[in-house]
């Protein structure tokens, strides 16, 4: 069904972006509350305009874009983590003297990015999300304007972020070569030989290396830990869940249709296996020196890259997407609370800053405690379930020298994640820090959030995961 009324959740969201805009231009009498009042009501209108189509199905610009299922979960996981992001970040701007306006009209336009990318199966219309998502991204990393660390991240993202979309364009290139459609699902039609010649094979390779970055797969991690370091913490809760999202979901429906065919698709296989390998260890090894929280869970993030790439060896769509929801809210959760302490204009996300946490603010740090244990997957939280799901359809699939490696891997980062919550309740000496204020409401209404996200899918998964199915039986090729 080709309907116009399809892109209304993508459309609300980018038209709050420039109402918000034209506020900070032309409006400067306007309260700034104003602008997080706009941007919380778009997305919280697109995600129920989203869920509008879901027994429905709807396409526009000739397919190009669509309005499946799958996109339905995407556009609510994205719309969510903004409102999250938001929440948490009006607190943060107030302190760090931050231009509400355009971060809240970029935040949403980067959003706009992610569901361009999530309701598409044509490479072209992906990029073009892609590359609205990463100019908006690149200016909110160096959003702190008087730290010289957020304006090195930015030039380091936009660097590496161009020479990412560099290798993605010349992949289309070769795609295109190939095979005269660059949509995706029109893949399982490509002849055997065509999918098995080296320039296509190289296309594919070039559009993995693009988007390895995106998701930050080892060896296209080097600006991960250098921009979730220097960008503002909200922005960082953000770039850990969005793109990640986003990125991993473009790959797994490239590499659906492209293991479903017949052809002798076991190079590739290999090289995803590499990836995940590395990944893994690379991003757990790491993070052991880590003495940063927020580089701590820089190269966490890198780990879980690696787990999920499991899931794209599998073909399993329904552990990726519910590994991917139980993510958002253990990691932007954990942000939230490196968030409630900043003081001052200040950030104190040092190892020792967290000594005597349990005391001090004993609420924080039993908030933190759980979404650590949640990350390094211990029941019965999300990221338990998570873990079991990705790794037992993966034996299943015949995958067990993988799985094997990647409970290794699981058990090495255990020792980081608990080593800040010994720093916070066994290490009594209390670092010399400014009074920290109590936690705003609004951040307060955050963690519990994600505290509520991170019980509810550990202890009663099953209504989520047959939505999941759901969807993915009917919105696959």
């Amino acid at each position: 069904m080709n309907q116009l009324a399809s892109l209304a959740p993508l459309l609300l969201v980018l038209l709050a972006s420039l109402i918000i805009l034209l506020l900070e231009a032309f409006g400067r009498w306007t309260q700034r509350s104003w602008h997080a009042t706009i941007a919380v009501a778009a997305l919280i209108g697109s995600i129920f305009l989203a869920l509008n189509w879901w027994e429905k199905s709807a396409t526009y610009f000739s397919g190009a874009y669509m309005m499946d299922k799958v996109a339905i979960i995407f556009m609510v996981l994205f719309s969510l983590a903004g409102i999250l992001v938001i929440l948490l970040s009006f607190p943060y701007m107030v302190d760090h003297g931050f231009n509400r306006g355009e971060f809240f009209s970029l935040l949403l336009l980067a959003i706009t990015g992610l569901m361009i990318m999530a309701s598409s199966e044509d490479l072209v219309v992906i990029f073009l999300g892609l590359e609205t998502l990463s100019v908006a991204s690149y200016v909110l990393a160096g959003m702190k304007k008087q730290d010289e660390k957020s304006s090195e991240a930015a030039i380091k993202y936009f660097l590496l972020g161009s020479l990412a979309s560099a290798f993605i364009i010349l992949g289309l290139a070769f795609f295109s070569a190939q095979n005269q459609s660059l949509n995706l699902r029109q893949l399982t039609s490509l002849a055997t030989d065509k999918l098995e010649s080296p320039l296509f094979l190289a296309g594919l390779c070039l559009l993995l290396v693009g988007f390895g970055f995106k998701v930050s797969l080892v060896p296209f991690h080097m600006w991960t830990p250098d921009v979730y370091q220097g960008a503002p913490t909200p922005i960082t809760a953000f770039f850990s869940v969005g793109p990640k999202a986003a990125g991993f979901l473009v790959l797994f429906r490239l590499f659906y249709s492209i293991m479903k065919m017949e052809a002798d698709v076991s190079s590739i296989q290999t090289i995803i296996w590499i990836l995940s390998v590395l990944t893994m260890v690379v991003g757990n090894l790491i993070a052991l020196r880590q003495r940063n929280v927020k580089r701590l869970l820089a190269y966490s993030s890198i780990a879980h890259a690696g787990y999920l790439t499991i899931a794209l060896l599998s073909r399993d769509g329904q552990g990726l997407t519910f590994y991917l929801l139980a993510y958002l809210f253990m990691n932007v959760g954990a942000f939230a609370v490196l968030v409630a302490l900043s003081a001052k204009g200040q950030e104190f996300h040092e190892l020792e800053d967290f000594n005597g946490l349990g005391e001090r603010r004993p609420w924080l740090a039993a908030a933190m405690s759980v979404f650590l244990l949640s990350l390094a997957g211990f029941p019965p939280t999300a990221g338990f379930l998570a873990k079991f799901y990705v790794f037992s359809t993966a034996v299943k699939q015949g995958f067990t020298s993988l799985i094997i490696i990647a409970v290794l891997a699981s058990l090495v980062s255990v020792y980081y994640y608990l080593r800040v919550i010994v720093h916070m309740y066994m290490i009594k000496e209390a670092p010399a820090l400014p009074a920290i204020k109590a936690e705003p409401p609004l951040l307060l209404i955050v963690i519990f959030f994600c505290l509520y996200g991170v019980f509810q899918l550990g202890l009663f998964p099953a209504r989520l995961i047959s939505l999941i199915r759901q969807a993915l039986t009917t919105s696959l090729p």
